[in-house]
C-alpha cells in the first residue's frame, strides 16, 4: 500500500487537489500560500484559528495543526484526525486504509482501491487511553520551535558541494536533503526541519581545513532553536519507519544522508549524542511494536549506550549497532556510515545479536 500512497500524493500535487480535500473534510477559510495551504479546522473542533491547519506542498504533503497535539505527519493522517477523529499515532496507523479510501473516493481515484485489503494493527496499550484523556493539558502540550520564513533558503547557493561529493555523498542525496552553501560564512549549509517538514533552523559546516587551529567551530546553527524538541529527518523517514517497524537513531545528520544513500531510510539523527525526554516521547508515540536501533558513533562506550536505552523504559525492543570486529575507529569517532556501504550493512544486519531490552 505504501507505493499507492506515494502515487496518490504525487497525483494530488500535480492536479492541485489539496483545496478540494480540505473543503470536503469540512475545513474553512482555505488559502494558498507560497509553499502550503492554510485553513481553519472544521466547526466540531471549536477552533477560531484561521491558519491553524497547514498542508505543505512537498512530496510528503506534510501537515501541521497549530497549538494541538497532532501526532500525524501527512495528508492521510490528517484525514484520520479530522474525518475519523483519530488522535493517537497507532490509531492513525490503523485508520490509514480508511483514510486512503476516503481520499480516493472524494477525488475519483478508484484505480487505487481495487483488491485493497484493510490492515489492522493490534493496540497493546489500549487500556491506557482513558488515563491519557485525563492527563493535564500541560503534559500533552506540544512545544514548538519558531518556523522560519518561506524564503529562508533564498540567500544561499542551493547546490551540492564538491567537498561532500569527495566524502562519498552523492549529488542526488545532497539535493534531497537541501544541501547548499553560504557565501557569507563560507559554510556548507542544510536546513533543520520540525516533524511537520517546516524549517526551524539552518546548520552550517565550515570549509576551512584549519578550523581547529583557528578555533573555529566545525558546526554552528545560523538560527537559534531548541534542538531537544526535534528529530532530524523525522518528516522524511516516518513512512519508512512505519513500513519497516523499526527506527534507527544516529547522532549526526550526515549519517542520515549516507544511510539513505545506502537504501536504509528509516532513520533519524539527534544532532548530538544525548536522547532527550521529548525525543523519547515522540518515538514512543509510534507504538510498542516499533523496534528501536541505537547506532551511535564508535567512541561511545557500552555504559553510555545503555544509559540512553534506559530512557525508553523496559517495554521496548531496543538493539544496538555494535562493531564486534573493531573495523571502525574509536579515535576517529567513526559513525556507522563513515567506512562505506559494506561495513555499514554488516553493522546493520548484525544488530539483532545486540539486544539491550
Amino acid at each position: 500500500m505504501i507505493n499507492d500512497l506515494i502515487l496518490i500524493k504525487k497525483r494530488i500535487i500535480t492536479e492541485n487537489r489539496i483545496e478540494e480535500i480540505l473543503f470536503k473534510a469540512g475545513c474553512e477559510n482555505i488559502k494558498e500560500k507560497s509553499n502550503r495551504y492554510e485553513s481553519m479546522l472544521p466547526d466540531k473542533f471549536e477552533s477560531d484559528n484561521s491558519r491553524g491547519l497547514q498542508v505543505y506542498l512537498n512530496e510528503s504533503l506534510t501537515c501541521k495543526i497549530r497549538n494541538r497535539t497532532f501526532l500525524g505527519s501527512d495528508i492521510f493522517d490528517l484525514i484520520s484526525y479530522i474525518v475519523f477523529e483519530k488522535s493517537e499515532a497507532l490509531d492513525m496507523r490503523n485508520c490509514l486504509p480508511k483514510s486512503k479510501r476516503w481520499i480516493c473516493e472524494q477525488l475519483g481515484y478508484h484505480e487505487y482501491l481495487s483488491g485493497e485489503q484493510v490492515i489492522v494493527f493490534d493496540d497493546p496499550l489500549s487500556w491506557l487511553k482513558d488515563i491519557k484523556k485525563n492527563r493535564s493539558k500541560s503534559f500533552l502540550e506540544v512545544k514548538e520551535n519558531k518556523v522560519l520564513s518561506d524564503n529562508s533558503l533564498e540567500r544561499f547557493v542551493m547546490l551540492p558541494h564538491v567537498a561532500l561529493i569527495q566524502e562519498g555523498i552523492e549529488y542526488n542525496i545532497q539535493v534531497e536533503f537541501q544541501v547548499g552553501f553560504d557565501l557569507r560564512s563560507e559554510r556548507i549549509i542544510f536546513p533543520i526541519h520540525n516533524s511537520y517538514g517546516a524549517i526551524v533552523s539552518i546548520k552550517g559546516r565550515t570549509t576551512d581545513p584549519d578550523y581547529k587551529v583557528k578555533d573555529i567551530p566545525k558546526y554552528l546553527y545560523l538560527h537559534n532553536f531548541n534542538n531537544m524538541w526535534e528529530l532530524y529527518n523525522w518528516h522524511r523517514a516516518l513512512r519508512y519507519i512505519i513500513e519497516s517497524k523499526e527506527i534507527i537513531i544516529y547522532e549526526a545528520e550526515k549519517t542520515c544522508w549516507l544511510s539513505t544513500q545506502f537504501g536504509v531510510r528509516n532513520c533519524v539523527a539527534l544532532g548530538g549524542s544525548e536522547i532527550t525526554d521529548y525525543q523519547v516521547r515522540i518515538i514512543k508515540s509510534l507504538g510498542i511494536d516499533i523496534k528501536i536501533i541505537l547506532a551511535f558513533d564508535r567512541d561511545k562506550k557500552p555504559k553510555e549506550i545503555k544509559l540512553q536505552a534506559q530512557k525508553f523504559g523496559k517495554s521496548r525492543s531496543i538493539f544496538v549497532m555494535w562493531d564486534e570486529k573493531n573495523v571502525f575507529s574509536d579515535e576517529a569517532k567513526h559513525s556507522p556510515t563513515d567506512l562505506g556501504l559494506q561495513p555499514f550493512m554488516d553493522l546493520y544486519r548484525g544488530h539483532p545479536k545486540y539486544r539491550i531490552s
